[in-house]
């Protein structure tokens, strides 16, 4: 099995932290560790002095997969897995695919969204935005075959913050079930968005063949 190399991360890696102004990222910084132990309560000050270094468990350790089940509608921690993005991304892919699969996934997007699922050697057709940045659900319809395994989305869309309607991704979730598809949802972006009020459900709450990645 042979990987495309990821063209952004080698940029990111000659770049990033050399270049005197970064203009590129797509997060904010995150807070320092000072700050995030003076709103830490007394337990969790107790559990980060007495933290060690060592292996846990390979799906994560089970205090902070139950931690992430807030965010989502399933309590059952044996659904919930931690690593990296790119890891998983790996990982569901192989689990998921054979090479006689055909793929659905969002363009532009993370290069490793579709260049994993290239190098199993799947078929990849791609759902595009129109010149407005909106992407049509009926064209993706139009995308699917019979032999379609996966349908990979990512809203808020990075890079060009399209976002969906829950009209629109329930049209998707509809056709996803019809043609017995799973859905692997890139929702690094999930509540980035600029209206509350319009706040997508992870895929996971609304498709039993739906994975979050967030």
């Amino acid at each position: 099995m042979k990987i495309k190399d990821f063209k952004l991360e080698r940029y990111f890696a000659k770049h990033e932290f050399t270049a005197k102004y970064l203009l590129s990222s797509s997060d904010c910084d995150g807070y320092d560790q000072s700050h995030i132990l003076e709103n830490a309560s007394a337990d969790e000050r107790k559990m980060w002095n007495e933290i060690k270094l060592g292996y846990t468990e390979s799906a994560g350790d089970p205090r902070l997969r139950e931690s992430i089940t807030q965010f989502y509608q399933t309590k059952n921690i044996e659904e919930v897995v931690v690593g990296s993005p790119g890891e998983l991304n790996f990982i569901a892919m192989h689990v998921l695919l054979e090479k006689q699969d055909h793929v659905i996934a969002v363009a532009p997007a993370y290069q490793s969204l579709h260049e994993v699922v290239h190098s199993i050697g799947c078929e990849v057709s791609y759902w595009k935005p129109n010149k407005e940045w909106v992407f049509d659900v009926n064209q993706l319809e139009g995308l699917i075959k019979e032999n379609t395994k996966l349908i990979i989305i990512n809203f808020p869309h990075n890079p060009t913050g399209s976002y969906l309607s829950i009209e629109e991704l329930k049209h998707l979730v509809a056709l996803a079930e019809k043609n017995n598809c799973t859905i692997f949802s890139d929702e690094m972006y999930h509540k980035l968005i600029s209206e509350p009020d319009n706040e997508l459900p992870p895929i996971s709450d609304l498709y039993a063949k739906g994975i979050s990645l967030c």
